[in-house]
This record gives C-alpha cells, sequence and structure tokens, in this order.
C-alpha cells in the first residue's frame, strides 16, 4: 500500500501572499532610506518622512503583488500556461488595483482614478520591457530592416536573394543578346544595300545630252 501523500493544492490567494510580503518589505525598506533622505533634504524630521514613505511604498509593493500573483495563478492551468501577454495583462490590471486603491487612501477620492490611469501603464510598460528582456533569442535569423520593408505590400521595392539577383542578370544578358543580334542584322542590311548601289552603273545627265547633239 502507498504510504505517500500528496499535498492539498494550494489556494492561490494564499499562494501570493508570502511573495507579496517579501516584495512588500523590499519596497518598504527601499521607500523608508529614500523617505528619510528625502526629510534630511526639506529639513523636515526624517523618521517621520520614512517611516510614512516605508508604509506607503510597502503598501504598494505588497498589494501589487499579491493581486498579479492572484490573477496568474487563476489563469494558469496544467493544459494552458500564462503567456507573455497573460502576464501583462496580469500586471496592468494590478497596477491599476494597486494605484487606485493607495490613492484613494493616501490623497482621497480625486486621486483615485488618476492614481489607477498612471499605476496601470506602468504596470502594463514595465511588463512588456521584462518581457522583451527575458525573451529566448528566435531560432530564425533575424530580418534586417531592408528585408523587413520589402516583406510590406505597400513597398515600391523588393530585396533580392542571391539567386533571384543571377537569374535577374541572366535575362538582361538574354535581352541584351537579342538586341545585339538584331542590331548586327541591321548593320549587315546596311552593307549588302551599299555593295549593291555600287554595282548599279549610272550616266551622267551631261554625257547624255552631248551624245545626242554632237558637233561639226
Amino acid at each position: 500500500m502507498d504510504q505517500t501523500r500528496r499535498a492539498p493544492p494550494r489556494d492561490p490567494s494564499f499562494a501570493a501572499i508570502e511573495p507579496a510580503l517579501k516584495v512588500g518589505a523590499a519596497c518598504g525598506g527601499v521607500g523608508f532610506l529614500f523617505g528619510g533622505a528625502a526629510g534630511i533634504v526639506r529639513g523636515a524630521p526624517g523618521f517621520l518622512f520614512a517611516s510614512a514613505s516605508a508604509i506607503q511604498t510597502f503598501a504598494i509593493g505588497s498589494t501589487f503583488t499579491a493581486v498579479r500573483l492572484g490573477i496568474i495563478h487563476a489563469w494558469t492551468t496544467e493544459s494552458r500556461p500564462t503567456t507573455p501577454l497573460d502576464r501583462t495583462k496580469a500586471s496592468a490590471i494590478a497596477g491599476g488595483f494597486t494605484g487606485g486603491l493607495i490613492g484613494f487612501i493616501t490623497r482621497g477620492r480625486s486621486n483615485a482614478i488618476p492614481g489607477a490611469i498612471m499605476f496601470t501603464l506602468f504596470g502594463a510598460g514595465g511588463q512588456h520591457v521584462y518581457n522583451k528582456w527575458t525573451a529566448a533569442p528566435s531560432a530564425e535569423p533575424k530580418k534586417n530592416f531592408w528585408r523587413r520593408m520589402s516583406d510590406k505590400s505597400w513597398t515600391p521595392f523588393k530585396v533580392l536573394t542571391n539567386e533571384e539577383y543571377a537569374e535577374m542578370l541572366k535575362e538582361k544578358m538574354l535581352k541584351l543578346d537579342v538586341e545585339i543580334a538584331i542590331i548586327d542584322d541591321k548593320i549587315a542590311g546596311l552593307k549588302e544595300q551599299q555593295r549593291n548601289e555600287k554595282q548599279v552603273p549610272t550616266s551622267h545627265p551631261f554625257e547624255d545630252k552631248d551624245r545626242s547633239n554632237p558637233s561639226d
């Protein structure tokens, strides 16, 4: 009898708590340092500025991470793993929720919508940059600028491969050979015409007149 037991699947919401607390603690530490420095520069109590900044950055980091991971866990299945686009959507939703909530709590209702919009853009833009930076290099050779432009249907030019260029040169050589052959035939015809004109005898009009009217 198999005595091993499988661990029950973790709830997505609980699975996101631990990473969210870690990210929140890191953000809170950074916020504490920057807040203390800002308080000293402004001549205000540094500890109060540092504490307020730490609380705010902890709330932003933990809330954003918890919501983002919760959405990703909810969308992820065994048959369908998340895609970079899914992660970008999750970051945008988490950013909008976090910005609206923190803006409403710290600065009132009027800052909820601007905070949601700003953090949505930050979340989506940051995730998009991260996806590009961590993306695996493509196995296909990357096309250069002119190759990509030639693939567009609206461009008036086309980038040729070596084989296509050689075939185009061959066609032009054949056309040039045909034109040279036509010119040679015309030259030969002109020479033949000049040769025939030289063989035909010509009479001078004054000589004919003298022959018809001999002098006494």
